[in-house]
């Protein structure tokens, strides 16, 4: 075999290890169930739930975790610039939460955003174990942290001052709709979606989302497939991936619905 030869075929089998580790590592537009997700060692202050980890259209790594936190314990990250961007959702409260200096009491349903430099405490106070869902990824293109500044800090949003808007089909909260550190945009609402009801007919749209489960049980269709979401549930939705969901349940089905690119 000639020289050449020899460095096409090398290039060749890089190219295609590189291409198979990319797609084994991507993540798929699924259904992630919140109890068949796996339980990680237990520590003495958390135990975690792999929800799902991997790579997407934007960001690598791509991670959604569980954290169950125990009754008494408190949950630190520390101020990292370099840290990746995290953002809450509390499954299970009520919660004690400082950032930037103050202190919130928030419950079920209330978020938090921490952009890379702040740092965060998580207190659970309630008498049983807290749930929340923590998402922290980076984004593939390089991060802004000018841009992220500019569009404001990192923030809690207690539920109880998310202003619901009702609709024919139900109703909304609308979150927030910003730029951050990672992400060009971050879009958040809450859905509450009546039974019998599909969310909108089958499209698709180039940010990738998250729809996750607070209430009720709903049917995803993603492209061709018919796949269950129940409470806890997180669905990861790729770009232009053919979509919708309806509500099958006997109540209100209730959803985050998280978009960014």
């Amino acid at each position: 075999m000639t020289l050449m030869k020899k460095i096409f075929s090398f290039t060749l089998a890089v190219l295609f290890a590189v291409v198979a580790f990319a797609q084994k590592d991507s993540l798929v537009s699924k259904v992630y169930t919140w109890n068949s997700s796996k339980l990680g060692p237990r520590r003495p202050i958390y135990v975690e739930k792999m929800i799902f980890t991997g790579t997407g259209g934007k960001l690598s790594p791509h991670v959604m975790k569980g954290i169950l936190l125990f009754d008494g314990r408190r949950f630190s990250t520390a101020a990292n610039p370099d840290a990746p961007e995290k953002f809450y959702i509390v499954k299970k409260g009520p919660v004690e939460v400082q950032l930037l200096g103050k202190t919130y009491i928030i419950d079920r349903g209330s978020v938090i955003l921490v952009l890379p430099g702040d740092s965060l405490t998580i207190t659970n106070k309630s008498g049983s174990d807290a749930e929340l869902y923590e998402m922290s990824y980076r984004s593939i293109a390089k991060p802004d942290p000018e841009r992220g500044k500019k569009a404001g800090t990192s923030f809690v949003m207690n539920w109880d001052d998310m202003v619901f808007k009702p609709h024919d089909k139900g109703g909304v909260r609308q979150l927030f709709d910003r730029q951050t550190h990672m992400l060009n945009r971050f879009d958040i609402h809450v859905t509450q979606l009546n039974v019998g009801f599909k969310s909108h007919d089958l499209h698709t749209h180039a940010n990738e989302e998250i729809i996750l489960m607070l209430e009720g049980n709903a049917e995803m269709q993603i492209s061709t497939d018919h796949q269950k979401a129940n409470p806890g549930d997180v669905v990861l939705l790729n770009s232009m991936v053919l979509h919708n969901l309806t509500n099958i349940g006997t109540v209100p089905c209730l959803y985050f619905a998280i978009q960014w690119n």
